[in-house]
């Protein structure tokens, strides 16, 4: 393992360079960062490795001389002394082998329609997480009673250990194990949280959702998640919006997309006609000889982007009917039509639609 690459640093860099590139690295991977994922683990351990030696010189130039393998031993006993580097690189005042992690991180959904994204919608919704219990106010003791003095770390949270290394005799400071970092013993706990301090409650929040979100995305509540067990900020809360899909608009980005049929005549002739869009209807000129399959904007009828507020358009996509039921005039008229652009249309082989056009010719 070259313990450089792992750092991402050259081999010319100074201690400054070192730690500031540990820090980043381990703050990334830390496993607490990461709900313990065995591969930010093994990550966690790789870059402590590298940091202690090419953060203490003696070390540093016997593994530049020779790249010498240091056995370290973080197997998973040995995990609170990788905690302790990087508590010591941080320069917290506590050791230990647990990070004041964030609470946990809390989604609820919230479902709109089309026409909400255009114009922004609210929704007050509830939800559940863990909070400060009210009844103790967080101490976890009985009302009417205090928590004392932890008698192992004398109020402190912490308790020195010294542990033999390889690298010899190490005074470590970890997290008190009787009263968990806090401080304190509770001997009267409290009924509503069994003394830790904390309990589901039911809030109500309302939440307002901007013009131009999408399906999927979600809109961030600070701090609104779980209350954090080890003295950390809480969670935060994540709304996730879905939006309907519409029976008419299909959207794409910000613009919207409608299919429009028309008939032969409409499309040879040119007409205007009413169209629908998210805000009422509106009338829309159809050109003379317009094509199957050709798009017609109308500007700005689209959807507000999320960043600008600037809507896209609105597309109609022609569809020009073909006719499948004739009356024994229009099948004439067509023929004539035919006629003109010099075509000979074959008979077509339906008995019944073949009789009309007989009939239309004065054929019998």
């Amino acid at each position: 393992m070259d313990y450089y690459e792992v750092l991402g640093v050259s081999r010319d860099a100074d201690e400054r360079d070192i730690k500031r590139a540990y820090r980043r690295l381990a703050r990334q991977y830390h496993p607490d960062v990461n709900g313990g994922s065995a591969e930010a683990t093994e990550k966690f351990k790789q870059i402590s490795e590298a940091y202690v030696v090419l953060s203490d010189s003696h070390k540093r130039r016997r593994y530049d001389a020779g790249g010498v393998d240091f056995d370290f031993g973080f197997g998973t006993a040995g995990m609170g002394s990788i905690f302790d580097i990087f508590n010591q690189a941080f320069g917290f005042a506590g050791g230990g082998s647990r990070w004041a992690t964030p609470g946990r991180d809390l989604e609820e959904h919230v479902y709109i329609e089309l026409e909400e994204v255009l114009t922004g919608a609210q929704r007050r919704i509830e939800y559940r997480h863990i909070a400060t219990c009210e009844a103790c106010g967080g101490t976890g003791a009985a009302p009417g009673s205090s928590p004392a003095v932890c008698s192992t770390c004398g109020g402190h949270g912490q308790v020195r250990q010294r542990q033999q290394t390889i690298l010899g005799t190490m005074a470590t400071v970890v997290t008190c194990p009787d009263c968990g970092g806090t401080g304190q013993s509770i001997e009267d706990p409290c009924t509503e949280c069994g003394g830790t301090g904390s309990a589901p409650v039911t809030e109500e929040l309302e939440i307002n959702i901007p013009p131009g979100i999408r399906d999927g995305q979600h809109l961030e509540y600070p701090e609104k998640g779980d209350l954090s067990p080890q003295g950390g900020p809480p969670g935060n809360l994540y709304v996730r919006i879905h939006v309907a899909e519409h029976d008419t608009f299909t959207r794409h980005n910000n613009h919207l997309h409608i299919f429009l049929d028309i008939s032969f005549a409409q499309a040879a002739l040119g007409d205007t006609i009413t169209v629908p869009t998210l805000e009422g209807e509106t009338e829309l000129k159809i050109s003379p000889g317009i094509q199957s399959g050709e798009e017609l904007r109308l500007s700005g009828k689209g959807l507000p982007d999320l960043r600008n507020s600037r809507r896209g358009d609105q597309v109609i996509c022609v569809r020009v009917k073909t006719p499948t039921q004739l009356t024994e005039a229009q099948v004439e008229l067509l023929h004539q039509l035919a006629a003109e652009e010099g075509l000979e249309l074959k008979s077509p082989a339906d008995p019944t639609i073949f009789d009309r056009v007989k009939k239309a010719f004065g054929g019998g």
